[in-house]
């Protein structure tokens, strides 16, 4: 369980005022136009980021003042955060490297067999394809066993057909580790795909929570109401895709 209550101030006039209450092995979206502090609510759960006010528990532990490797959450940034420098095995030991622990060799494997990274360990981040990328970073994300998977739009720099493949893999690899994952979006057909639960943020505060039938049955709350067309025009098309 992952709880977390976060107020924050920032020099350019923008609050942030949420509570989250995250449960165990969920998959979570966070919707919500441009500027609303989507990115900015990772960022605090993450560490990178001081809050003013509140706490952030994990399984009861109260971790806020944690630097952000000490936390079992991984943060993924919406660049990737792929070092241009460093083979994709590299990358898969460098979380190891970061913690000065001793690689876990088999578990590095079983992730590479997992996300069919393989043939590409020698390949420097120029070399791969979007998608490749994209499985490469959560390869080296569950290297260390988080407990909490933080993504920030993962999928938005994609076309709609590898998204769709990405979607899909998502949905696996959560269930296949168990995670607990909290996606940032302002994508609809992400949230109605992939969220167990809804979160929807404006302006540093949450307007909406619950499963995806309770979003689509509430029309009332602000962001969902601008979008509720757009998310059943959505959801009837993936019925034939």
């Amino acid at each position: 369980m992952l709880e977390a209550k976060i107020i924050k101030s920032y020099k350019n006039g923008f609050s942030l005022g949420i509570e989250l209450f995250i449960e165990p092995n969920s998959y979570n979206i966070l919707l919500g136009p441009s500027g609303a502090g989507k990115s900015l609510a990772l960022k605090e759960i993450a560490g990178f980021e001081k809050m003013d006010k509140g706490y952030i528990r994990l399984n009861g532990k109260e971790i806020s003042k944690l630097p952000p490797e000490n936390r079992m959450i991984v943060y993924l940034p919406q660049n990737l955060g792929l070092f241009p420098n460093l083979t994709v095995e590299e990358h898969l030991f460098f979380p190891f490297k970061a913690r000065k622990i001793k690689p876990d060799k088999e578990h590095i494997s079983n992730i590479m067999k997992e996300f069919g990274i393989e043939h590409l360990i020698q390949r420097m981040p120029s070399q791969l394809s979007g998608g490749e990328r994209q499985r490469v970073a959560l390869a080296r994300s569950l290297m260390i066993r988080p407990e909490v998977l933080l993504l920030d739009e993962p999928l938005s720099a994609l076309d709609f057909h590898l998204k769709m493949r990405l979607i899909k893999f998502l949905k696996r690899i959560k269930q296949k580790f168990s995670l607990t994952i909290i996606h940032v979006t302002h994508d609809p057909l992400e949230a109605i795909y992939l969220g167990e639960k809804i979160f929807t943020i404006e302006k540093g505060k949450i307007t909406f929570f619950g499963s995806v039938k309770d979003f689509f049955s509430n029309s009332q709350h602000g962001f969902a109401k601008n979008i509720k067309e757009q998310l059943i025009e959505i959801k009837n098309f993936l019925k034939t895709y």
